[in-house]
């Protein structure tokens, strides 16, 4: 496969951006995977989100699963922001993209591995981020990860199945959890 870097031009500072070229129509076991890297701060959350939902986009994802996706990596990358500081200073989004999987993940370089809580209290200001983006993931029949990464952190990443849909608006009308990519 062939790495290539994407719009150089518009690269942010400490923003790094990679595509591994794949077919459109996703054969076999082609995979799609787009990378990129943003500073570990609250500010960077809206860029990452933005990001992340053009490349979605431009893959043919449908609006409903955007809708998800933005949330999700909105999420991952703000408790990394939050949480992860000072230990890594910045935050790496991986976007992949199979014939039957949607994986969204996110690395930072801090040790400490999240749990999404199983109820959150309702006087508590935080703790339902990961506990909704845990329910979208099963509620689609796709699944919350988390591990250690071997050379340093940990990689958060939502699975969800996904597929090509000749007759959308078909499976939609169904509510159809997959999320929906248009041919």
């Amino acid at each position: 496969m062939r790495t290539t870097v994407l719009n150089p031009s518009t690269a942010r500072r400490g923003t790094i951006a990679h595509r591994v070229a794949a077919s459109r129509r996703w054969p076999g076991n082609a995979v799609s995977v787009y990378t990129f890297t943003v500073p570990a701060v609250p500010a960077e959350v809206p860029v990452a989100r933005k990001r992340a939902t053009c490349v979605l986009r431009d893959w043919g994802l449908h609006e409903d699963g955007l809708n998800t996706a933005a949330l999700v990596i909105s999420e991952l990358v703000g408790n990394a922001a939050r949480h992860a500081v000072p230990q890594s200073v910045r935050t790496t989004v991986m976007l992949t993209r199979t014939g039957t999987t949607l994986a969204l993940a996110v690395h930072d370089e801090h040790p400490f591995l999240p749990q999404p809580l199983p109820t959150a209290d309702s006087g508590q200001e935080c703790g339902r981020g990961l506990m909704i983006v845990d329910s979208l993931a099963r509620e689609a029949g796709g699944a919350l990860q988390v591990r250690r990464v071997p050379t340093r952190g940990k990689e958060v990443r939502v699975l969800f199945p996904a597929a090509d849909s000749a007759d959308l608006a078909a499976c939609l009308a169904d509510a159809c959890p997959v999320m929906h990519f248009q041919r």
